[in-house]
């Protein structure tokens, strides 16, 4: 679970980008966070909620990017164009946070 969740992570973003090496590193880092939790519901809600917020990340940093770099894409198109990131992203963090709510309540 520590590292599939993160490799789904990696070969989906990379699929679909060209972020280089900078999803590898990411992916790698939360692997890292995923391998320290001490439950597997714990590594799982943190896994959904860490790969959730990467997302949202990603898309606001590729956002900056085509902004920055004077790119001849519009923000606009850019968004529109990687609208599934930011939407994964949350339904991901909600699932994070309603599975580590879950466990909460468990207790």
């Amino acid at each position: 679970m520590a590292f599939g969740v993160p490799l789904v992570f990696c070969l989906a973003v990379l699929s679909s980008s060209n972020l280089g090496y900078l999803v590898v590193v990411l992916a790698g880092g939360l692997a890292a966070y995923l391998y320290t939790r001490r439950t597997g519901r714990e590594t799982l809600a943190a896994g959904l909620a860490g790969s959730g917020l990467l997302l949202v990340a990603l898309f606001l940093l590729h956002l900056y990017w085509v902004g920055a770099r004077g790119s001849t894409e519009s923000l606009a198109g850019a968004a529109a164009r990687l609208w599934g990131w930011p939407s994964a992203g949350a339904v991901l963090l909600a699932l994070g946070y309603w599975v580590s709510g879950a466990d909460r309540s468990a207790e």
